[in-house]
């Protein structure tokens, strides 16, 4: 069952909330505080009355309602009298719930309502009636998000109504104001001696937004604008994905439809790729990435000519990533598609790089998630860089980013280290990581300790100087040893030496340091091997929708002439 009731911009942003069972979020599908459709109406309180017949305990019901419900001057209009009927509705049912009344919301445009209204009235130079007296107050649909997915996770609040919105009240000429700088032009109003001032009680979020950093500061309303409505004086941003896959045919048509309503929810404000790169999968893989990429440019394919592994299947996708950010993550949908909204809020925030933090894992033993901790806790001890821990590859990189990561032509590669060495502002964002949308996972205890070893190998040298350290500090043992007995001998030359199964014991445990530390020096050994030979990363048999005289990004790169480059290139913002 889907949780998340209705559309716009509210249903688009909790679509993480879809695949859950604590809360059914009912967003509705009016939204217009003018809108006199007594149809619309209708079919909304009919779908609210089904929702609460069937919603069972535990779940808690949310809803989304409006703060105008408290304004005198608007307590007549059809669309209030309408929140305050579902607002009843809920009270009377006896179910769980959750009421947040929201103010006026910034947005993406198109679901911005009185920020839309303004801005396209700029734009056209229609003529608009502006009451001089009024007072609105506007929050990001993002911190709104934040607020209430907090609100949530707290679990200390149910069967209450909480205004969410700004603490800064807003005059409706500043709105204006601020929409006529942006655009650069003058809009064309008729000012009218109306309007009442907002005032809207937030204390019951206020220590949540506090937590949360969240500043409804002057800039506010300008940073609001310029993060929905940039793609209105400019061209889109383009946001590639970027997809490892090897052998998920069961899932991989699921994964590109939920990856593909979130970036449609992204629209127009980000245009989007989806780049596949397969690494020789043995099933056929191939084939449905074929077919999406026929039905759908935006799917592009990078065909592997042998398996090189998914941190090189990575390095590929970035390298013929075109966008200006990139999210990397895993065709598995153990990682939802959907924290990608989540990632791109985090990005606008002024961050370069938002990783996923995964605390809690589904599908895994006790003991795999006692290895996975150790191992990260482990590598940020060793490591002079500051690996985050419980991170994967999932991630959103910036565009300065993916530039210094082509830079970097190491073989031996671990993605989470070399994102955290690159620097720039970096932040985490939390998760919990679902199971396997179907198949079994294809990296075996073999690959699991190679990747650890790589990753540990790759970003510390200190196995060679704890190596060094504990020979010296043996050495020194020994030789206090022997002093000791040579004088003990010289004092008492009756005194008979003892203890020969305690030094076979002790040779083999030397022994055993000996070759431990050989290894250890092995393995950088061969890693410099490997580097020096300065084979191409990677090769292509195929590309798809990927113009054939397109090179990765970094010329140094080397990749075989494709059989053949079927579909047809897209077309890419400038």
């Amino acid at each position: 069952m889907n949780m998340v009731i209705g559309q716009g911009a509210i249903a688009d942003r909790f679509a993480y909330y879809a695949l859950q069972s604590a809360y059914l979020i009912f967003a509705g599908t009016v939204h217009n505080s003018q809108s006199i459709d007594d149809a619309a109406i209708d079919a909304e309180e009919a779908l609210m009355a089904e929702a609460l017949a069937t919603i069972k305990a535990p779940t808690v019901l949310v809803y989304f309602s409006s703060c105008s419900i408290e304004e005198l001057a608007a307590s007549q209009s059809p669309y209030v009298a309408h929140k305050q009927r579902m607002e009843r509705l809920i009270l009377s049912s006896g179910v769980r719930h959750l009421i947040f009344r929201l103010p006026q919301l910034i947005a993406p445009s198109g679901q911005g309502g009185l920020v839309d209204v303004f801005a396209d009235a700029i734009q056209s130079g229609a003529r608009l009636d502006v009451w001089k007296g009024a007072t609105r107050n506007f929050i990001d649909i993002d911190d709104v998000y934040r607020i209430v997915h907090k609100l949530l996770a707290d679990g200390r609040h149910v069967n209450q109504l909480i205004n969410v919105a700004s603490s800064r009240p807003t005059e409706v000429s500043e709105l204006i104001g601020v929409l006529e700088h942006y655009f650069g032009r003058a809009g064309n109003y008729n000012y009218v001696e109306r309007g009442t001032h907002s005032v809207i009680d937030v204390n019951a979020i206020a220590a949540t937004v506090n937590e949360l950093g969240i500043d409804f500061d002057s800039e506010y309303l300008w940073k609001g604008v310029n993060k929905y409505y940039a793609h209105r004086i400019t061209s889109p941003l383009l946001l590639s994905v970027i997809i490892p896959t090897y052998n998920q045919s069961a899932g991989i048509d699921e994964f590109y439809r939920r990856t593909k309503a979130v970036l449609t929810r992204l629209a127009p404000r980000f245009a989007h790729e989806l780049i596949f790169v397969n690494d020789f999968s043995a099933d056929d893989t191939y084939l449905k990435l074929k077919k999406l990429a026929m039905l759908d440019p935006a799917v592009k394919v990078v065909n592997f000519a042998r398996n090189f592994g998914n941190q090189i299947a990575i390095t590929a996708g970035v390298d013929y990533c075109r966008g200006d950010l990139a999210v990397i993550i895993d065709d598995d949908l153990q990682d939802p598609p959907e924290i990608i909204l989540d990632f791109i809020a985090k990005w606008s925030e002024g961050f370069k790089v938002v990783y996923g933090v995964r605390p809690k894992r589904q599908g895994t033993n006790f003991f795999f998630r006692l290895l996975a901790k150790t191992f990260y806790r482990l590598i940020r001890r060793l490591s002079d860089t500051n690996i985050p821990n419980d991170t994967g590859d999932f991630r959103l990189i910036d565009k300065v980013v993916i530039d210094q990561l082509r830079l970097m032509k190491e073989e031996n590669r671990y993605y989470r280290g070399m994102v955290a060495w690159v620097g720039f502002p970096q932040t985490g964002y939390v998760y919990e990581r679902d199971r396997r949308y179907a198949g079994t996972s294809n990296f075996s205890p073999q690959k699991y300790i190679s990747f650890a070893l790589n990753g540990l190998t790759s970003f510390t040298d200190k196995p060679l100087y704890f190596s060094s350290l504990f020979g010296f500090v043996m050495t020194g043992a020994a030789f206090v040893l022997a002093l000791y007995l040579t004088i003990a001998k010289l004092l008492n030359p009756e005194m008979s030496i003892q203890g020969w199964t305690s030094m076979v014991v002790v040779m083999m445990f030397f022994g055993g340091i000996q070759l431990f530390s050989i290894g250890v020096l092995g393995i950088y050994i061969s890693k410099i091997y490997r580097e020096v030979k300065q084979r191409p990363l990677f090769i292509v048999q195929e590309l798809l929708n990927i113009d054939e005289n397109q090179p990765p990004m970094d010329p140094k790169i080397l990749h075989g002439k494709p059989d053949k480059v079927a579909g047809a290139t897209a077309t890419l913002p400038e």
